[in-house]
């Protein structure tokens, strides 16, 4: 249990990985789902922060590549009117296609401002719109099939100390056939999750990044985090 909840712990504080545009605020910032299992359901939120109310189309669009599934997609619900300082949430299912090969797949997101009539002009028998919202968000989603699980490649790796700071530094390359909104975290001796995570940012598949993380207190592992699906991986490096 303890572990549960310092699970839902750190994906609310983790969950300001948002995409900012006018008076919006959106997440999580990718789907990561694997669909080959009667397919895959994600949900995200929009946030309102203006002090009108905004209305917004939601649709799923091809991305011209060949790993395009946008014809997979449902959305739900297509449209969304949030009021001020507000949020709301929709779902995202891509079914499944047995055609597909294990491998990255994906669509394009997109989230379109409508107009919005005056609510005062209304009253008066009137349709102007008071405002619009110009900005859209037109965001890539990826999805997976097949169990892709292995483990990321580790080089270089060291242990130092710096101005009395224990740290670890290592070159990460992803291999595993999907990209992941990564960071990487610690656990202690009972495998709970400690309160500090370095956001990594997206590791696409074939990419390589460096990590340079100080290690806290009470810290017996180094894990890595992924984001989108709130959950710990299983690779773990001992300290």
């Amino acid at each position: 249990m303890k572990k549960f909840l310092m699970s839902t712990l750190f994906a609310f504080i983790f969950i300001i990985n948002v995409v900012p545009s006018y008076a919006l605020k959106f997440y999580p910032l990718n789907y990561d789902k694997r669909i080959d299992l009667d397919g895959g359901y994600g949900e995200f939120t929009l946030v309102n922060t203006s002090k009108e109310p905004i209305r917004y189309k939601l649709e799923a669009t091809n991305t011209k590549k060949i790993t395009d599934i946008s014809k997979l997609v449902t959305i739900y619900p297509k449209v969304l009117t949030i009021e001020p300082l507000e949020e709301k949430s929709f779902k995202v299912y891509v079914k499944e296609d047995s055609k597909l090969k294990d491998g990255e797949y994906s669509f394009n997101l997109e989230i379109k401002p409508l107009k919005s009539p005056n609510l005062k002009e209304l009253k008066r028998g009137t349709t102007s719109q008071s405002f619009e919202i110009k900005q859209a968000l037109k965001l890539e989603m990826f999805a997976h099939v097949g169990d892709l699980t292995k483990p990321f490649e580790l080089s270089k790796e060291k242990f130092y100390e710096k101005d009395g700071k224990k740290k670890f530094r290592s070159n990460v390359k992803n291999s595993t056939g999907r990209g992941y909104e990564l960071a990487v975290g610690f656990t202690d001796s009972n495998n709970v999750l400690l309160p500090v995570l370095y956001p990594v940012g997206r590791l696409f598949n074939g990419n390589e990044t460096v990590i340079d993380v100080e290690i806290p207190q009470h810290a017996k592992n180094i894990i890595f985090y992924d984001y989108n699906n709130i959950k710990v991986l299983k690779q773990t490096i001992k300290i």
